[in-house]
């Protein structure tokens, strides 16, 4: 049944539209219903709807959803993100530009390592350079092509409002387009391509953006606060000619703006295109004293779209938002796990228990206070997998499988090659055609090992990318590779390298492997079974832009997560981990970069919550600026909740312990009571 709100965007038809959807509204279930009902009473074709989302997990969750709405002979929507929306793009249409079928996508080390390079001539200077790129980044994400005229006048205003002079500003220029014609000739692409290259296709072949705006005739654009400038000109671009391009989001949860989204591209849309808007404020997830608390912050900031969320549920029984104070941030580690310890044996399920932060780092005392209790729990996106040598190195096989031309794929494969070096590389790149077919001008035995690794690429082309990990760990070449790093891991530690002892190093290396292998087997499992081999290994390799350690196991454990990590998703029990000044708002030299930002990730920490939320502060902490454990304050947000309903404040700190002891059990409240608990002490 759908309330009354969530009717009307339902029942949405044609033209541009806004649904201003807060935190558990229920706007995936509106998103799945409107697609439902336009392409069953309606007749639209699957093949003229977009659904595009902001991870690979949110379009799975909706495709399944939508899949089982539709009845047979219904086909569904195109449903991805924005990044798999451009792939598809390029891979069908990208030969106009350049781009062949079987390009492949570097991972960000990849990426930053070839830009690094070229940028090492005009700026000699690390710091100098390192800033080059970081506006390199900042120029993609607004969708600055430096191959297209028209935007170099941008371009160059951008670099100037970041520092940059004029001839700094040419040489960036020049090198960027350098960058753009080496990663064409190598049929490689960087992450921030995939929406570049798309936008530069459609406006260097308007026959086929007419095309596309004739055949779209419904646009869903979900999670839309977290669109960068890129993306929002990639959308303006497929605008259909019925102008139904539904944008669903909330700017209240955009947190996202540190990597270059633009939560105001919501207003933007809604005025330069007269946009209907829609609001779900109904929370169906959380108590009214979450909500209430939570939107009291939030409504601090200045730069919001008005919006009232409010509480479905009850408010029978309903617990106050809890601040606990601690003393320092190991006695605040192990109060949470009493806490958590003491719920569990009441009946609550581990994984029904978050524990949120700012920084990982804050994870590290908790693991410990967990491990010591025996609490089962899990990290959740606290390792990016391609972070590890030997993921990179197994993507990179797969990338030069299906790429001959990826000379970065090549250059890291090197390393499987004992004696092959950058000097061999280089021979076998600047040679025309496949580089491994030159190896005859190598000595005798890189050339051997070289034509190994050929034929063992070939055999893993043929194989297919769901065969990727069971590659790695069976062909020799690899494996040995593996087991070399293993046997030098036991021997920093002092160990002997016995079969059981390698066995268990191995292990980690083999896990990792294998949850990218399932990743990639669910994009595969999106795909066509027909699909060409080319395009299956295009799709697969895509995990290189956002794989990460995500995977849950079947047995029950409590979540640890940052904030950012914990978007979208929700828990009975949420306890907040650092509710302190200079942690939330983060400070960076004592400075708040962003302060409404800061406090929409607050109001996100807390509208995770269900049942129950638990602020935690210590007044001894190491907030991971460089000065170690120092004195803290409570959070400024608190007085900003305090303007809703009222914070229940439990002071955990040993003084007050100590003093509500001597009083008989109750804390001390006033100067009197703590005078008076100091006399009879004394007594």
């Amino acid at each position: 049944m759908l309330d009354q709100d969530q009717a009307r965007v339902v029942a949405h038809e044609d033209g541009p539209a806004a649904v201003l959807a807060g935190a558990g509204s229920g706007k995936t279930r509106c998103t799945t219903e409107r697609a439902a009902r336009r392409l069953t009473e309606r007749g639209l074709p699957g093949s003229a709807m977009v659904l595009l989302t902001f991870t690979n997990k949110a379009a799975g969750e909706m495709r399944e959803r939508l899949a089982a709405r539709l009845p047979k002979g219904v086909d569904l929507p195109w449903i991805g993100t924005f990044h798999s929306f451009g792939s598809r793009l390029l891979r069908e249409h990208g030969q106009r530009i350049g781009v062949p079928g079987n390009a492949t996508l570097m991972d960000a080390e990849d990426s930053r390592r070839m830009l690094d390079a070229l940028l090492a001539g005009p700026f000699p200077d690390r710091t100098r350079r390192q800033r080059a790129m970081e506006a390199q980044d900042a120029l993609a994400a607004a969708g600055l092509d430096p191959t297209e005229p028209d935007h170099l006048a941008p371009m160059r205003d951008a670099l100037e409002a970041m520092g940059f002079g004029p001839g700094a500003t040419a040489r960036l220029v020049q090198r960027l387009r350098r960058y753009d014609a080496e990663k064409r000739r190598a049929a490689i692409m960087d992450f921030a391509d995939l929406i570049l290259l798309p936008s530069r296709l459609l406006r260097q072949a308007p026959d086929l953006r007419a095309r596309l705006r004739e055949q779209l005739r419904d646009i869903t654009v979900d999670e839309a606060q977290d669109t960068d400038g890129a993306q929002f000109h990639l959308l303006s671009l497929l605008i259909p000619e019925n102008r139904t391009v539904v944008l669903v989001g909330d700017d209240d949860q955009a947190i996202y703006e540190w990597r270059h989204a633009r939560p105001a591209n919501l207003r933007r849309f809604i005025e330069e295109q007269q946009a209907r808007v829609y609001r779900l404020e109904r929370n169906y997830r959380s108590t009214p004293p979450i909500v209430d608390g939570a939107v009291s912050l939030v409504r601090h900031n200045r730069q919001r779209l008005e919006k009232r969320p409010w509480a479905v549920r009850g408010p029978e029984q309903a617990a106050p938002v809890t601040l606990v104070r601690h003393t320092r941030a190991e006695e605040m580690a192990e109060a949470v796990v009493q806490d958590i310890r003491s719920r569990l044996r009441a009946g609550l399920s581990a994984d029904e228990v978050a524990v949120l932060y700012r920084k990982n780092r804050l994870a590290r005392p908790l693991e410990g206070a967990l491990l010591r209790h025996g609490i089962p729990y899990r990290v959740k996106a606290g390792m990016d997998l391609l972070g590890h040598a030997d993921v990179r190195m197994m993507l990179a096989a797969g990338r030069l499988a299906a790429n001959r031309r990826d000379v970065r794929a090549l250059s890291r494969l090197a390393d499987l090659i004992p004696g092959l070096g950058a000097r061999g590389v280089s021979r076998l790149i600047s040679s025309a055609g496949d580089p491994l077919t030159a190896a005859g001008q190598l000595p005798p035995q890189a050339a051997q090992a070289v034509e190994r690794l050929r034929q063992a690429l070939d055999n893993l082309f043929r194989l297919g990318p769901q065969a990727l990990s069971q590659w790695c760990l069976q062909t020799p070449v690899f494996a040995e590779w593996l087991n070399h790093r293993a046997r030098a891991a036991l021997k920093r530690d002092g160990s002997r390298a016995a079969p059981e002892a390698l066995d268990r190093a191995l292990k980690p290396a083999r896990a990792r492997l294998g949850a990218v292998q399932r990743a990639i087997n669910r994009r595969l499992a999106a795909l066509d079974r027909e699909s060409a081999p080319a395009q299956r290994w295009t799709n697969a390799l895509e995990i290189a832009a956002s794989a990460s350690d995500d995977s849950s196991g079947e047995d029950a454990c409590v979540t640890l997560c940052s904030v950012h990590g914990a978007k979208g998703l929700e828990w009975p029990e949420v306890h907040v981990f650092g509710f302190t000044e200079g942690l939330m708002p983060l400070a960076r030299d004592g400075r708040v970069d962003n302060l409404e930002e800061e406090r929409r990730l607050a109001y996100v920490a807390i509208t995770r919550g269900q049942d129950r939320v638990v602020l935690h502060h210590a007044d001894r902490i190491d907030r991971g600026d460089g000065q170690g454990v120092g004195a803290a304050a409570l959070s400024p947000f608190l007085e900003e909740l305090q303007t809703g309903p009222e914070v229940a404040v439990i002071d955990n700190r040993a003084a007050v312990r100590e003093a509500s002891e001597v009083l008989g059990g109750e804390p001390p409240t006033s100067p009197e009571d703590w005078l008076a608990a100091m006399r009879r002490q004394v007594r």
